[in-house]
């Protein structure tokens, strides 16, 4: 009986000395570069959201449902709604930054900037 207990307790301090060497390995995983084909990709798709072709869909669509809400068409609530995804879309790169990103670029987005 007690051999087992001393092999569950070197298991188990195994076992810890297995994680606490994977926790400190962590911080070296989380250093992703956007180098890669999907980062790129990704950052593209980000410069078209807050890029020119971003801020003249938003312009439109604000301005339609605008419209839309004055006349009646569309409800406020709609109306409201649509304002704040647009304000999501072009803040995302301010949000992420304040929950502890690293900034790599002004946006704080980690893409290049062009």
């Amino acid at each position: 009986m007690n051999n087992a207990k001393e092999l569950s307790a070197a298991w188990q301090a195994s076992l810890l000395v297995l994680l606490a060497a994977a926790v400190v390995m962590l911080p070296d995983l989380a250093y992703a570069s956007s180098n890669t084909p999907m980062g790129n990709v990704l950052c593209t798709v980000k410069n078209w959201f807050t890029g020119n072709t971003g801020k003249g869909l938003a312009t439109i669509a604000i301005t339609v449902i605008g419209v839309g809400a004055l006349l009646g068409k569309v409800s406020w609530g709609m109306a409201i709604i649509v304002g704040i995804g647009v304000a999501i879309v072009f803040g995302a790169a301010s949000i992420v930054d304040s929950m502890g990103g690293g900034v790599t670029d002004a946006a704080g987005s980690g893409c290049a900037v062009s």
